[in-house]
């Protein structure tokens, strides 16, 4: 590690010094295998990072690395059982039984490390299997070239990113890209309601800066922004993700955040934003409406060798400007606001079991046209609101140690349990055809693969 960067290090050495000790885990095991640490050194189970794991991400994924080898390609896969309190007519999906349901909802493959360690170049690709949608596609992508600098003796990094989903880059898991729920469920009742922030995901690519400064040993500024713009037609089909987004021009996307870290513990405050201009539904040219989302974030974490807690909270406030929309007769309103505010508390024993609790709530002001009655996925009264507790049980069995036929497997046993007490809008028949914010409850019970 360079050795400017080591002021920063001492932020994390405490934790670090934790972690080691702890029982190894292969979170993505190609990360284990470049830098040789357990990945729970890096992660609190997995995907949340550690202090180490965030400088490890900071410096471009190039820590123990020099060139690309085998050793830096992994997999992964998920598997899962769905039970809704109620059925769904017709079917969760495409090909799947009304209740009941059993998925391998996601496969994939990475690179991950180094891609020439001397200039700081390295890279985390994906690339995925959709078993429900039975569709390749790539996933989440961010390339980065990282430099470490000296500012009036303070240690800093500054880096370039070629990514495709706003918030892939962070270092904390917050924003929606690594934010809860971790595994969500792909064939459960999904509300209608969704900030900007959370579905730009893998239908565009960007181009963006970073860089952090270390104004004390345990005191770091982070600031990054990124400019994304659509994947052109025929490339999104190539990816799998077409068609294109139907955005005009380019989106800015901005975060800023403070951290401080003291002995086995750390705190961040920041904040973060993006301007999206998507065309009406049905157009790709002419007029377009405008998103703009503004949110505030805040983490903690305590980490031991005996326990690991995070605290993560993210709230949202969307401006919706229909200039196009409203005078198609799209939308009700000329203007439309939308607030999205997720509460997440992780604590992990011995790296072995864990559990986690999350509140997630979207609530905004009543358009009919926009959140109109349908079955099962309708507002019956014309409001975005949904509210959702999830009770997540985890089991890491081979955190000693990977089965002798595959030592560096590593797995997560989970069990999700959420709760509806008001799902698109109200508590009770929401979509207009007798279905209760209720129904949509559900247990996704399965394994987290990766090896």
């Amino acid at each position: 590690m360079n050795f400017r960067a080591s002021r920063y290090m001492a932020a994390a050495l405490p934790v670090l010094a934790g972690v080691l000790a702890a029982p190894q885990a292969q979170a993505i095991p190609a990360f284990a295998a470049q830098t040789g640490e357990p990945c729970s050194a890096c992660h609190i189970g997995f995907p949340q990072l550690t202090a180490y794991g965030r400088l490890f991400k900071l410096e471009g994924y190039v820590a123990g690395g020099d060139t690309p080898t085998l050793k830096n390609f992994a997999a992964m896969t998920q598997a899962g059982f769905t039970y809704l309190n109620q059925n769904v007519p017709g079917g969760l999906s495409a090909d799947y039984p009304s209740n009941d349901a059993l998925s391998v909802q996601q496969t994939s493959l990475f690179y991950c490390g180094a891609l020439y360690a001397p200039i700081g170049l390295g890279a985390f690709i994906q690339g995925t299997f959709d078993g429900v949608a039975h569709q390749f596609h790539w996933d989440n992508t961010d390339i980065r070239l990282a430099r470490p600098l000296d500012v009036a003796g303070m240690p800093a990094y500054v880096g370039l990113t070629f990514n495709n989903n706003p918030g892939v880059t962070d270092l904390w898991n917050t924003p929606p890209a690594w934010g809860y729920p971790f595994i969500p469920d792909e064939l459960a009742v999904g509300n209608t309601a969704g900030v900007a922030l959370s579905g730009l995901g893998q239908s565009v690519y960007g181009l963006g800066a970073y860089g952090s400064l270390n104004i004390t040993p345990s005191d770091m500024l982070y600031a990054e922004a990124d400019f994304y713009s659509q994947l052109p037609d025929h490339t999104a089909y190539a990816l799998g993700v077409g068609p294109e987004a139907g955005i005009s021009g380019v989106i800015p996307y901005w975060r800023v955040a403070y951290q401080h870290s003291w002995g086995a513990s750390s705190f961040e405050a920041g904040a973060l934003g993006l301007i999206d201009n998507p065309y009406p539904a049905g157009y790709k040219s002419g007029p377009t409406d405008q998103m703009v989302d503004v949110g505030l974030d805040s983490q903690f974490q305590w980490i031991t060798i005996t326990h690991a807690l995070s605290l993560q909270a993210l709230y949202v406030h969307e401006n919706q400007h229909w200039s196009a929309s409203y005078p198609l007769g799209l939308t009700a309103n000329p203007t439309d606001r939308l607030n999205q505010l997720t509460l997440t508390a992780s604590y992990l024993y011995l790296q072995k079991v864990g559990i986690t609790e999350t509140y997630n709530g979207i609530w905004g002001n009543a358009d009919p046209s926009i959140y109109a009655a349908a079955p099962i996925s309708g507002n019956a009264n014309g409001k975005p609101n949904t509210t959702s507790f999830t009770t997540e049980l985890d089991y890491y069995p081979w955190n000693n140690g990977g089965p002798s036929f595959m030592p560096w497997m590593n797995a997560k046993v989970f069990l999700e349990d959420t709760i509806y007490p008001v799902f698109n809008g109200l508590s009770h028949n929401y979509d207009g055809s007798g279905r209760n914010a209720s129904d949509n409850n559900v247990v996704f019970t399965g394994i987290w693969l990766a090896f």
